[in-house]
């Protein structure tokens, strides 16, 4: 492997380099923009903008669209709703715990957002947007730095086909500022800014502490192999100390953004979760343990740039794919070396191995730093798309005066690495980018609930089945399975109280133990999943391995004796104005409406 420095091979220069002098700065922009294209330049430049144009088709049925978001917007996007409705979350337990997930210039940025357009659902695209535009744009100049505008191209076409990549900032929540670090930290570091690159650590921190806690740890490892260089000690030594410094300040702020306060209680611990239900990976809402081994996972998360979700690649690609690359990374590393010129830089190595680094590290100290394929699902995907291009680009380059001449090895390389791509994952294009929620996914019951409760009303119900009421309904959720996170020990418990309750009342004998059941928990509005009381399904109710075995003591009554089965087929406000809806999907009832309805009709 090359230990070469970040800059771009000295033996030729990129395609791109300036060719003028004196001459292109009397020039018009267009002019000088134009000189410097080549044919390959262009047909590379195409190819991307026609492939973000169809990728753009593919996902703008739902993108900006108000009424489609993600499944883990459903805990992390509703509280913007605040913003121009204070009222609705105010006290409310569940969302002070999930606004901990928000970091400080992540929430700033979206209750800007949503101030100025009104909308949290539309916070999330525009956050997407301005992720995913940052994330290109860094990956664009780094790749442009060491490379050249060919290249560069390139990678931005293969970024956009990385859905497993792309699905993670949909939603715009904070998981997606992940590629814009990791590749603002690659561009930074190539371009020799340093002071910038200090500032993005700084504003990691406030956006998303465990990516930026791998950028960290790289930095650190590339400043201390430059200061083992004798040729480089004297450049390096200075940013060193300058990382030194802040480091004390990262430290702090990231302490002060993962800080927990006691009601939330305290992260569960490898041993803990370890014994936990909620982990396991049968019937966990986690369900990470026991860990898949570290070497079949790695494998996993590096074949998923190579390998589309929805596409099924022969035996022989699904085999021999990852070996391939392996292979043809290490050969154009070697070239480089033979070649005498940076081919693949030594920032692309250092974050590859602090990522696999940090990756068993996490694994070690779960859950401490955060879930352990975090640090390697975007990285590996960064780091192939980043060293594979630049490294075949700048290994192939020939000698010649001609731009033509002397890339198109480099190019046909590129496009041997498009074909190994293409065969795994075609043009990758079926999927919805993970855009899987849609404001009337469980029906129109969010909508109704939205339109004619009061903000400050609390909502329960079966728990999965009311997962978009705080996101789409815009209230209070009682206890939901999108924001039931067992990392946090008090929360936990809090939250398995909850949804024991909820599931209790879902599977009342009767209205008047349903209303006492809710009434002491001060919920207003209850919502039934009308299809879990169909005989076919009662019967066969599998549910997380947490509450299973009393799942099965509520549904193992007679399939009639149910508080459901007691509420009127239609909806009757005269007669039964406890029932207020009720569709194919959904029945809710109104608390307080049914105590009374009780009081004035008790049962003899």
């Amino acid at each position: 492997m090359s230990a070469a420095n970040t800059s771009a091979p000295q033996t030729t220069p990129c395609a791109d380099a300036p060719t003028g002098s004196s001459v292109a700065t009397t020039q018009p922009f267009t002019l000088r923009v134009l000189k410097k294209l080549d044919a390959i330049t262009i047909l590379s430049a195409v190819l991307c903008v026609t492939y973000v144009y169809l990728f753009w088709n593919s996902v703008s049925a739902w993108w900006f669209n108000p009424h489609w978001s993600t499944d883990d917007a459903l805990q992390q996007v509703f509280p913007f709703h605040s913003v121009h409705h204070p009222e609705i979350f105010k006290g409310d337990y569940v969302t002070e715990v999930m606004l901990g997930y928000l970091a400080p210039l992540h929430y700033a940025l979206g209750y800007a957002i949503t101030w100025i357009c009104g909308d949290a659902l539309m916070t999330a695209h525009y956050m997407m947007l301005i992720q995913v535009i940052l994330s290109a744009g860094f990956l664009f100049l780094a790749v442009k730095k060491v490379a050249g505008s060919a290249p560069a191209f390139f990678a931005i076409l293969w970024f956009f086909h990385t859905r497993h990549v792309i699905q993670r900032m949909t939603g715009g929540l904070p998981r997606g500022w992940a590629p814009v670090i990791f590749t603002g930290f690659l561009y930074f570091l190539v371009a020799g800014k340093h002071r910038a690159l200090l500032a993005l650590i700084l504003a990691g921190c406030l956006l998303n502490p465990p990516a930026v806690f791998l950028v960290g740890v790289t930095y650190g490892c590339y400043l201390l192999i430059q200061l083992m260089r004798a040729e480089s000690r004297a450049e390096y030594l200075p940013h060193f100390r300058r990382l030194l410094l802040c480091a004390p300040v990262f430290a702090v702020v990231t302490l002060y953004v993962t800080h927990r306060p006691e009601s939330v209680g305290h992260l569960a611990t490898y041993a803990e979760a370890s014994s936990m239900p909620e982990f396991s990976r049968n019937g966990g809402r986690f369900s990470y343990l026991p860990f898949v081994p570290a070497a079949t996972e790695m494998r996993s998360y590096a074949e998923r740039t190579f390998f589309g979700k929805f596409n099924k690649p022969s035996a022989f690609w699904r085999e021999y794919t990852l070996p391939i690359v392996i292979g043809l990374t290490l050969l154009v590393a070697a070239i480089g070396v033979f070649r005498k010129r940076s081919s693949i830089p030594l920032v692309a190595w250092c974050f590859l191995g602090c990522s696999i680094l940090v990756y068993l590290l996490a694994r070690w100290l779960a859950f401490a730093l955060y879930v352990p394929d975090r640090h390697i699902n975007i990285p590996f995907a960064i780091f192939w798309i980043f060293a594979l291009t630049v490294g075949t680009w700048n290994a192939l380059q020939l000698t010649s005066r001609s731009s033509l001449r002397r890339s198109w090895l480099s190019a046909l390389g590129l496009g041997l690495i498009a074909f190994i791509v293409y065969s795994g994952s075609e043009l990758n294009l079926s999927s919805n980018a993970n855009f899987n929620w849609k404001d009337t996914k469980r029906g129109g019951w969010t909508l109704w609930v939205k339109k004619n409760t009061p903000e400050t009303a609390l909502i329960a119900g079966f728990p999965t089945f009311i997962d978009p009421v705080q996101l789409f309904g815009m209230r209070k959720g009682y206890a939901t399975i999108e924001t039931w996170h067992p990392f946090y020990s008090a929360y936990n418990e809090e939250m398995k109280r909850r949804l024991a309750i909820s599931l209790r009342a879902h599977y009342a004998r009767d209205l008047e133990s349903l209303a006492s059941i809710l009434a002491a928990e001060k919920v207003d509005y209850f919502i039934f999943e009308r299809q879990r009381f169909y005989p076919e399904r009662l019967r066969r109710t599998l549910y997380f391995k947490t509450f299973q075995p009393l799942l099965d003591e509520l549904t193992a009554g007679p399939e009639t004796d149910y508080a459901y089965r007691q509420l009127p087929n239609e909806v009757d406000l005269e007669r039964f104005p406890f029932m207020p809806y009720r569709d194919r999907l959904a029945v809710i009832v109104d608390v307080k409406k049914l105590q009374e309805y009780l009081a004035k009709n008790p049962r003899s």
